[in-house]
């Protein structure tokens, strides 16, 4: 018995020296966080006076961290890289549970302006940003950091949510602050200057294959250094979308609209109207094949007498949902009468498990 007991105890006693000194052994990812990077290529070319120098551009590098805290919370964060520099593009903790049925979120985070905006840029169909987005709310559309609340509205007629914001004004936005002699974007840098959203979104199936959201926004915030006027945006958001469930992978087609109006102060009391939207179609024909089209239109913040207006095509091939290579060409008549067109080469892949956009 003594042996056989002096047999086991050097049997473990080894295999414990060599699983240490082995190979080593694989830990739980239980605790670690999902990690994915999404990277965005483009080859450009055209007379436009807005396309990078350079035919090919590494346009970014996304890296996204993201993971359950614990069962009452999570956490993402994305890193922005690109050749010339890199940045944090949100990094936000979402309590996903609190007492009548709310949820919050806090951190540097994109708004909740609409499903669009919540779209990081080169995760777009697009080369670029609508018209409408760059005049009024700069390249990277509505960001800021701060607090968000949400409501999902316990009705069981249809589905109906409330969300309010309080950010820093959103960065880089044209709408909320002035243009200086150097071309910079001066903002208000007053700490209780701050911007406020307000948004009601609805959905509806409209059969079994369609169905169409659609939401109200105010985004309302100062435009000038001294913190004295206001700029109000609103928009009006709606998307239909087609996908019958027997041929879901084989064919989809969505249709995405906004038109967004703008008052910005100019004189105590006194407001410059001005507006602009956009309009895209994704078609899906074949299981790997996506054919689209968006028309812009544009006024500016601070002038309503000029607009641009244009249109982009593209043809995008998508071997899987982890990769996208498309070739668009982009049109657009500038507020100068200047007529400027574009072509690009997009390529887009992403690794890891990357979370989906809402819906």
């Amino acid at each position: 018995m003594k042996y056989k007991l002096f047999t086991i105890f050097i049997f473990y006693l080894a295999k414990n020296i060599l699983a240490q000194t082995g190979a080593p052994q694989q830990a739980s990812n239980i605790l670690n966080p999902n990690i994915s990077v999404v990277t965005n290529l483009l080859g450009s070319f055209g007379n436009d006076k807005t396309l990078n120098q350079n035919f090919f551009t590494f346009d970014e590098a996304e890296v996204g961290l993201q993971a359950v805290v614990d069962p009452y919370a999570r956490a993402d964060i994305f890193v922005a890289f690109s050749s010339e520099e890199f940045e944090l593009e949100e990094g936000y903790f979402t309590w996903l549970t609190m007492p009548f049925g709310l949820q919050s979120r806090f951190g540097k985070f994109r708004s909740n302006w609409n499903s669009f905006n919540l779209i990081h840029p080169p995760e777009t169909p697009f080369a670029d940003r609508p018209l409408s987005i760059v005049n009024f709310l700069g390249e990277e559309g509505v960001v800021g950091t701060g607090v968000s609340l949400s409501w999902l509205v316990p009705i069981n007629l249809f589905y109906l949510k409330w969300i309010a914001e309080v950010t820093n004004l959103p960065e880089e936005s044209p709408s909320f602050g002035i243009i200086d002699t150097l071309g910079e974007l001066v903002q208000s840098e007053r700490r209780q200057d701050l911007a406020y959203l307000l948004r009601s979104a609805t959905y509806f199936d409209l059969s079994e294959s369609s169905n169409l959201s659609y939401g109200f926004t105010y985004v309302g915030g100062v435009n000038n250094p001294s913190g004295k006027l206001w700029t109000h945006l609103s928009s009006f958001d709606f998307t239909f979308r087609f996908r019958n469930p027997k041929r879901a992978i084989y064919s989809s087609f969505l249709w995405r609209n906004e038109i967004l109006m703008s008052q910005r102060e100019i004189i105590s009391g006194r407001f410059l109207r001005s507006w602009g939207g956009f309009s895209h179609i994704n078609w899906q024909f074949l299981r790997r094949w996506h054919i689209g089209g968006r028309y812009d239109y544009s006024q500016f913040t601070d002038d309503n007498n000029n607009f641009e207006q244009g249109g982009l095509t593209y043809l995008a091939f998508t071997p899987s949902e982890f990769s996208v290579v498309s070739i668009q060409g982009r049109y657009v008549k500038r507020a100068d009468q200047r007529d400027d067109w574009a072509g690009f080469v997009k390529l887009t892949f992403n690794i890891g498990p990357h979370g989906a956009h809402q819906f």
